[in-house]
């Protein structure tokens, strides 16, 4: 592959990490993602910025102590507050609701464990159910942060536990969300194991 191709490739794999992690996040952080050095990544994230900021587009990049974020643009500001408003108030979608189901019935999750029960990336569906105050992350001592459902969320249904949802107890015990679950966490060790492989 030729210094340009693998520029460009690595310009493309920061757009898509920064979209879909829709947070700031470090240049190291990403670097280790991406298996290339902190100085790739900074070159590829100023090339993104320029790109971004010179061409008609709605996102911008913003780089600040370290770190990269993808955020709309301040002109269109008045526009996404309207349409986050109306997502807020609006109904929920079928893979919302399915989402908020698993997590009532057997969160706190990680998002690798969801997305295994789901089989879906569930990225942005779980961004949303935080906006509308539904679902929140919790402290883990896991390197990933797990996520569970909302005072609010029992609340709006008139519950004190989530015990109290219906058939609780069978859900909590089904078979085929225990071995999705279970994958999700072997997948996510074997992970881990080679991570640490590699730095020896």
């Amino acid at each position: 592959m030729s210094s340009s191709s693998k520029s460009a490739s690595i310009i493309a794999q920061v757009e898509s990490i920064l979209f879909a992690a829709g947070k700031p996040l470090s240049l190291k952080k990403l670097a280790d993602i991406l298996k290339v050095t902190v100085g790739d990544v900074e070159a590829a994230v100023t090339e993104l910025e320029k790109k971004l900021r010179d061409g008609e587009h709605g996102l911008e990049i913003i780089l600040h102590q370290g770190e990269a974020v993808m955020a709309t643009r301040p002109e269109h500001s008045d526009l996404v507050s309207e349409f986050i408003k109306a997502e807020e108030l609006g109904d929920l979608t079928r893979p919302q609701l399915e989402a908020l189901s698993v997590l009532a019935y057997r969160g706190p999750l990680a998002k690798s464990e969801l997305e295994q029960v789901r089989g879906v990336n569930c990225s942005l569906i779980l961004r949303n159910l935080m906006i509308r105050g539904l679902v929140e992350p919790v402290n883990s001592e896991a390197s990933l942060p797990r996520y569970q459902v909302t005072v609010d969320f029992l609340r709006y249904l008139g519950l004190s536990s989530v015990k109290e949802l219906p058939e609780y107890e069978n859900f909590v015990k089904d078979d085929n969300l225990n071995q999705a679950i279970a994958a999700s966490e072997a997948n996510k060790d074997a992970t881990e194991q080679t991570q640490s492989a590699l730095a020896l």
